[in-house]
């Protein structure tokens, strides 16, 4: 394997390290040694691979989206040789934005503490803001591709991430029976439904 496939694979473990390490404990209370062990990387190597611990999360951020986007261009492949019609491919990508990103705890629980982060570290915030507007970004093409005007799609898309997002951390923070989530989810696309079919 070529040195560079070789860095870029051993990089990837780390984030990956970061990712499961961040389940277990906090961003601060979680070492390089930590980040490194979770890797099978030899500690004294890891700055190699990157500058800092901080230098890790940021890094970590631009992964996670470049995973999620390569979800969502797998997905719009194959649902778009479906026949469906632009109502259906729309209610099929809220599904999957509830799914794979909403719904997903562990992903939740970690953005909960990168927020956190994000309020004092304006590297972070800068990161966050990126993700964000690639997540809008990704929406809004898909409405505008559906044949939605700019206006519409851009509201609409920056509604669906703030919605979403807001979802995410209610899901962490109550318990199921505290605050239902299945029934505002239901609700949720009914409602962007209707404002497909009036528009």
């Amino acid at each position: 394997m070529p040195r560079k496939n070789m860095q870029k694979e051993k990089r990837k473990q780390i984030l990956e390290a970061l990712d499961a390490c961040l389940l277990k404990k906090p961003f601060l209370k979680t070492s390089i040694k930590d980040i490194a062990k979770e890797a099978g990387v030899n500690h004294g190597l890891m700055h190699y691979y990157f500058k800092s611990k901080d230098d890790i999360l940021l890094h970590y951020i631009d992964f996670t989206i470049e995973n999620y986007n390569a979800i969502y261009a797998e997905w719009f492949e194959s649902i778009s040789k479906t026949g469906m019609n632009e109502k259906e491919i729309i209610e099929e990508a809220i599904k999957l934005m509830i799914g794979k990103i909403t719904l997903n705890a562990d992903l939740s629980r970690i953005f909960i503490e990168i927020w956190e982060i994000a309020l004092y570290n304006k590297k972070v915030r800068e990161r966050l803001k990126k993700m964000y507007a690639v997540w809008e970004s990704t929406l809004d093409n898909l409405l505008m591709r559906l044949g939605k005007n700019k206006k519409i799609s851009k509201s609409l898309s920056k509604s669906m991430v703030a919605f979403a997002e807001g979802i995410a951390l209610f899901s962490i923070i109550f318990e199921g029976k505290d605050y239902p989530i299945e029934p505002v989810l239901n609700n949720f696309q009914r409602y962007v439904s209707h404002m497909l079919d009036t528009l």
